[in-house]
């Protein structure tokens, strides 16, 4: 039982606890092949990197995890080493919680009890938030440990990149800023194709180097809430991109977009073409309130950028 007793150092714990995680990734303990292959082992470490297994987890401990697993991923026997960020992501709604403020939590409690697909998907997002606190640090810790381990940003370009080129977009003044997002930004287009109610806007380029977390361009909806029928990295952000920047400490949100050229899962530079803009999502697809790119900046630390932060930020970008 060598092998047994290396994932239980590996993952910090007791062999009871390790036993416990061997259920979720369908492995046997008491068979001897798990131990003369890499593939049990490499399950059981895989599976103590879900986010119920990380909560309460400390940086250090999660850290440990994602390297022992990069070992056992990285056997010459296995071939599960391409994508290993795809691989131990949870799903977008989770990552929308993970940027959920506590000031903005009843109105998401509202949105969930409105009913219908548009009540569902926020009530699924609001199931998340515990799990997001819980276990969003030591999540990070591990995307931090297997980014820097593999070199994943080596030769990227690290930015920051304009997410609009200037003779594309329009930055709002500050004076105006009151009236509308308290920590988001809303980065209007100079020109829009439309198809019917769709808006086409600009190419959206990524801001810094990093990993796609969570994208959808699903959404299917109109400009109410008994109008959305699914999709989308939420109902209001229709269409999306996170992107988290080990380098940085930061997550990156893209909303309202009309098409995703990137995937979770995906290592991307700065400058690299994520989508087009668009008018997804129940409020930009309402009249006269669409022509623009929602962006958001999260610290890992809980810190939220302001309007006012984003605009003397964006607006030095080339």
């Amino acid at each position: 039982m060598a092998g047994f007793s290396t994932v239980a150092r590996a993952l910090g714990k007791d062999a009871a606890t390790a036993s416990t995680l061997s259920l979720a990734a369908n492995v046997d303990l008491g068979d001897p092949a798990m131990y003369s292959s890499p593939f049990g082992a490499s399950a059981l470490l895989r599976a103590a990197l879900d986010v119920e297994s990380l909560a309460g987890l400390g940086p250090g401990a999660a850290t440990e995890r994602a390297l022992a697993w990069l070992a056992a991923i990285e056997d010459p026997e296995t071939d599960e080493s391409n994508e290993p960020f795809a691989e131990i992501l949870p799903d977008a709604a989770w990552f929308q919680a993970r940027l959920i403020m506590e000031r903005d939590e009843p109105g998401l409690r509202g949105d969930a009890l409105t009913g219908g697909t548009f009540g569902a998907a926020y009530a699924r997002i609001r199931s998340k938030l515990g799990s997001s606190r819980d276990s969003g640090p030591a999540l990070e810790a591990v995307l931090d440990a297997i980014w820097n381990e593999r070199r994943s940003g080596q030769g990227l370009p690290t930015g920051p990149i304009a997410p609009i080129l200037r003779s594309e977009r329009w930055i709002p003044p500050k004076t105006t800023l009151s009236a509308t997002h308290r920590y988001a930004l809303d980065v209007f287009f100079s020109t829009v194709r439309h198809r019917g109610a769709v808006e086409i806007g600009p190419i959206i380029r990524n801001i810094a180097a990093g990993i796609v977390v969570a994208s959808a361009d699903d959404w299917r909806g109109g400009d109410k809430p008994s109008l959305y029928s699914e999709g989308g990295l939420s109902p209001r952000a229709g269409n999306g991109v996170i992107v988290y920047s080990p380098d940085e400490g930061r997550y990156y949100a893209y909303f309202h977009m009309n098409d995703i050229s990137v995937r979770t899962g995906d290592i991307i530079g700065a400058g690299l073409n994520i989508g087009h803009g668009g008018n997804t999502g129940v409020n930009a697809r309402k009249k006269g309130h669409g022509g623009h790119l929602h962006v958001e900046i999260h610290e890992t630390g809980r810190r939220v950028w302001s309007a006012y932060e984003l605009r003397d930020f964006l607006i030095g970008l080339r």
